[in-house]
């Protein structure tokens, strides 16, 4: 259900705290999230960041030490453009104050 309605233009907000939570034998939810924001998580699946950001080494240390280093209202996501263009940071922190 997810897929198609992402197919026909709706959003879809998933939320957990858990990384795990996303990824089961049915259906792979990180596959289907477009614009996936990750806060503070209680533990940190690094099977799940090399998925989601296609890391590894060096990269993948550093985005794992910056979720681990979160602080309330921030948050770490994928980094289109620089994914894109193969340099840069492949992740961007922001710090929210609420989302709409």
């Amino acid at each position: 259900m997810i897929a198609i309605s992402r197919n026909k233009g709706l959003s879809i907000i998933l939320a957990t705290q858990n990384m795990d939570s996303y990824k089961s034998e049915y259906f792979d939810f990180y596959a289907n999230a477009q614009y996936p924001l990750i806060m503070k998580q209680q533990s940190i699946n690094d099977g799940v960041i090399k998925d989601l950001f296609g890391v590894s080494g060096k990269e993948f240390q550093e985005i794992k030490e910056a979720i681990a280093g979160l602080q309330k209202g921030e948050l770490i996501l994928k980094n289109p453009t620089a994914i894109l263009l193969g340099m840069g940071k492949k992740h961007k922190k922001i710090k929210v104050r609420h989302l709409i």
